[in-house]
């Protein structure tokens, strides 16, 4: 719901900039959200929750995140940011998140929430999570097409004494994230706008980069030392500050033998083969730097283009980003991740590039593996001009690179196990 009526925007600040000056460096849609002071969640509409949570909301200012999927309300100098039931259920399933277009789903969001706060305890990320769960809804698939209809009251309590119904039962519910420089809005992929808010912050481009990227390396080491993999580590599920969050498809170490017994008899061979932790964490590391390769490649063949030639149409597209509008096939390049080393990297002089990627060395890796890697990682880029699976193999596994898989863990693969136990409940 729009509001046609803000409150002054002079007299809003976060992180010690006026929402005004943010506006100037990204443009954010406002709207007026639904905040319940008793659980600290807000909702972009009421509809659906029970009467008496609806009794006691508060109409608050938001401003949108990153994605449709989410929005935030800023108080005291803070931002909290809310995901999931941000807008009418849809009759899709969203192909990115396997999940209905509106909602995230229960296993989803604790499964984030989680993860987050397993790496904040140990120091290395910053941001907290809370989930809570809303309510139940009915999805019902036909072919391609889905209808979600959430169930009132009356219904949950028809389930409860074993009345049910021709379709699958789903909870849904929002999500709470919060950290003390986490920037939503304000992603990794978004490369020119990234420079605009160092030049608001008084910091060097090279140097806001060198930092997130650091952290990143801090957050992803001390995850994947829990034994926790993140599988869509694309710079848009990382903020300017290197926070990565989107952990709703996190894998567990603790899962991945009921995992690989699950699955060793109905996929193929070779993508079985591929699920183990050393292929977990090159996926982790690889989807970062160079991209999807899966699916470039896929564009690649399907119009006909040499690498370079793809770059070039979809930094074209990524530019002039309004051209593609209501044409999906060009919705699908524009979009494409192409791995933070080509989209942003690349773009600057060598010493810069080089800077980089040894913050984020030097944060992964041990330090007697370090200086190794790094005249590894620079070797091959020096040749290659381009973030290859090799550079990513030596990351991983310095010692014998050639023991980690030259291919990426597919992405459908990862949002398939969601429709096979033990991942789903």
């Amino acid at each position: 719901m729009k509001s046609e009526h803000s409150p002054r925007k002079e007299e809003i600040e976060l992180y010690g900039h006026r929402m005004m000056g943010w506006q100037q460096v990204r443009p954010l849609g406002q709207w007026m959200v639904y905040f319940d002071p008793e659980t600290k969640m807000a909702y972009s509409h009421a509809d659906y929750l029970p009467e008496d949570v609806q009794g006691r909301l508060l109409r608050k200012h938001a401003f949108e995140s990153h994605s449709q999927r989410a929005y935030f309300i800023v108080g005291d100098n803070e931002l909290t940011e809310y995901k999931g039931l941000t807008s009418p259920y849809s009759d899709e399933i969203v192909p990115t998140s396997g999940q209905p277009r509106g909602l995230l789903l229960k296993e989803h969001g604790e499964r984030e929430a989680k993860a987050l706060n397993d790496i904040a305890k140990r120091g290395a990320g910053s941001v907290k999570a809370e989930y809570h769960d809303v309510g139940m809804a009915l999805l019902k698939r036909e072919g391609s097409k889905i209808e979600v209809r959430p169930l009132s009251a009356e219904e949950e309590k028809k389930l409860e004494n074993g009345k049910f119904y021709d379709a699958e039962i789903i909870r849904y519910g929002v999500l709470r994230r919060w950290g003390e420089d986490y920037l939503p809005f304000i992603r990794l992929d978004l490369f020119q706008i990234v420079r605009q808010l160092a030049i608001m912050d008084r910091i060097a481009h090279v140097e806001l980069l060198s930092d997130a990227v650091a952290k990143l390396g801090r957050v992803l080491r001390t995850a994947h030392e829990l034994g926790i993999y993140h599988c869509f580590t694309h710079p848009g599920n990382i903020d300017a500050h290197g926070n990565l969050i989107d952990y709703e498809h996190a894998i567990y170490r603790a899962e991945i033998p009921a995992i690989k017994e699950n699955i060793s008899t109905k996929i193929k061979s070779e993508d079985a083969e591929l699920f183990s932790e050393a292929c977990l964490r090159f996926r982790d590391i690889d989807v970062f730097f160079g991209g999807e390769r899966g699916i470039l490649r896929k564009c690649q063949e399907c119009f006909k283009l040499t690498y370079e030639e793809l770059m070039t149409k979809v930094g074209f597209l990524r530019e002039n980003i309004s051209l593609s509008v209501g044409i999906p096939v060009f919705e699908l390049l524009a979009h494409l991740n192409i791995g933070f080393y080509e989209d942003t990297l690349k773009k600057l002089p060598i010493r810069d590039q080089r800077r980089i990627i040894e913050a984020f060395i030097d944060n992964y890796c041990s330090i007697s593996e370090r200086q190794e890697i790094k005249k590894k990682v620079f070797s091959v880029l020096d040749r290659a001009r381009e973030w290859t699976e090799a550079i990513s193999g030596s990351i991983v596994n310095p010692e014998n690179p050639e023991d980690v898989p030259n291919r990426q863990i597919p992405s459908e693969f990862i949002l398939n196990l969601w429709d096979k136990p033990p991942l789903k409940p």
